[in-house]
């Protein structure tokens, strides 16, 4: 894959209209084909250019507006995202000049005005800088007051460690989460997050940015998906949110943090059962995504267009979803492979509304590997396709490919089921094969009591969304209900 085909993502539409600019203004010959090429990526065309100029014409073409668009990238990263981090920089360098020179008055004047846009941009190791300048030629006439210097010194210091132990804990968390979701190596992740919050001495009282705020939701995230327990993740991070919301912070630099930071909490409720609350915090990302021009809409329109269906399906306004995923396809923005949640939610969708044969369709375009899927789109998505794939095999007759399907799925992921502490996943394909080869037996008395004793299940308000969606299938089977229909009532019961 080329990588304009991963930078085009990230630029806005005003950034892909100044590319062009950039490189009509830059082409010496009038036949060059940099931005033909590049238009034909925008629009998923690019194998007509390929087929049109010849393969060896179209590598080297390539690879010169791949060069020149990643330059482009950096130049402008260079411009907006640490533009007032320069700015800073080189005032300070000018202020220490001065002073030098004993030019007093001005240093001093453009020190504190540099300290105004380091507060405004967070830039806690930057403020160190000023601070320590200004506290070195405190005992002046013209200096600030002494005391008042040390506490901001000292205020500062404790943010930027905070900010930097927090980033610690992250990175531990990360590194925990990531083992369990490649190799399937047990981790407590819930006493590992309490062991190095008390390690790096990260408090919940202490002040953070939108970066360590998103972490933090991050960090969340991941104990609660490893737990497959959001209802006892703590959100006491939230009301952070809006205290911090139009503050200093609020800024350009830390969009990405923001936008991401409502879309983990909105997630977080979303697994919690809370859809109402969800939305809430999916209209709050939505608004973040418009600011400075669309900076990073298309970057984030699929996640947030994903999580918004999924919210309104649980809410029970199947046709809502549907509409909006298929809004998503056709489009024709993204690739295949950055549609693959928005696919498998639609294929969810239309399993739970009994259309068998579009659910089927669907789920038929996911061609490769179950490596390449556990690595690129998680081992949580790739799970939840192949419990779809084998109900799905179930309700189109195919019993001797569910079989074959359910024996291989154990195989590769039976340690991992194992190593995770209460995992339903084996004691409930083992009820899934009972059912399908005795059918009739699925409300009689026995089946209920041995569905009963197989699976000891957590509370409603604790058990994971996903894995109830699931055995809401087998339920509708023994209630002789509609699929959706017994999925809202189990969850929302």
């Amino acid at each position: 894959m080329s990588s304009i085909t991963d930078v085009i993502p990230i630029l806005s539409p005003a950034d892909q209209r100044e590319f062009v600019r950039h490189l009509s203004l830059r082409n010496k010959r009038h036949d060059t084909r940099n931005v033909d090429l590049f238009r034909a990526f925008l629009k998923g065309k690019e194998q007509l250019i390929k087929d049109e100029i010849g393969s060896n014409a179209y590598n080297v073409l390539n690879k010169r507006l791949s060069d020149r668009l990643l330059d482009f990238m950096a130049t402008k990263t260079l411009e907006s995202e640490v533009g007032s981090e320069v700015t800073v920089i080189k005032q300070i360098l000018l202020a220490r000049k001065l002073f030098a020179f004993r030019k007093y008055k001005l240093a001093f004047k453009v020190l504190n005005k540099t300290e105004e846009e380091a507060v405004r941009i967070a830039h806690y190791s930057l403020l160190n800088e000023i601070y320590h300048t200004l506290i070195e030629f405190s005992h002046h006439s013209l200096g600030q007051d002494q005391e008042t210097l040390f506490k901001k010194m000292e205020a500062n210091t404790h943010a930027f460690l905070e900010q930097e132990k927090l980033n610690m804990v992250y990175a531990v968390l990360r590194k925990a989460f990531k083992a369990i979701e490649y190799d399937s190596e047990p981790v407590d992740l819930g006493l590992l997050l309490e062991k190095n919050y008390a390690k790096y001495g990260v408090s919940k009282q202490s002040g953070y940015s939108f970066q360590s705020l998103y972490q933090l939701a991050l960090i969340a995230d991941i104990a609660g998906a490893h737990a497959r327990d959001y209802h006892s993740v703590d959100l006491f991070f939230v009301d952070k949110i809006d205290e911090m919301q139009g503050g200093p912070g609020d800024s350009e630099k830390f969009l990405i943090y923001h936008i991401d930071l409502l879309y983990s909490v909105s997630n977080i409720y979303f697994r919690k059962k809370k859809f109402r609350k969800s939305l809430e915090f999916l209209e709050k990302m939505h608004e973040q995504m418009l600011r400075y021009d669309g900076k990073f809409f298309k970057e984030r329109f699929v996640k947030y267009k994903t999580l918004f269906a999924l919210n309104h399906n649980f809410i029970g306004e199947s046709d809502v979803a549907s509409n909006e995923l298929n809004s998503l396809f056709e489009m024709n923005t993204y690739s295949s492979d950055a549609l693959l949640a928005p696919k498998l939610a639609k294929v969810m969708i239309d399993f739970q509304q009994g259309r068998i044969d579009e659910a089927y369709s669907g789920l038929a375009k996911f061609q490769r590997s179950d490596s390449w899927y556990d690595r690129h789109a998680g081992t949580d998505w790739n799970l939840n396709r192949k419990y779809i794939e084998i109900l799905l095999h179930i309700e189109l007759g195919n019993i001797d490919y569910v079989d074959s399907r359910i024996n291989s799925f154990v195989r590769k992921y039976g340690d991992f089921f194992k190593a995770q502490k209460d995992s339903h996943a084996l004691p409930f394909l083992k009820l899934v094969k009972k059912y399908y080869h005795n059918p009739n037996d699925v409300q009689t008395p026995e089946f209920i009591e041995t569905v009963e004793g197989s699976i000891n299940w957590k509370p409603k308000e604790q058990e994971d969304l996903i894995l109830m969606c699931f055995y809401a299938w087998l339920k509708s089977k023994m209630l002789g209900k509609p699929l959706y229909e017994t999925t809202l009532d189990l969850i929302n019961s």
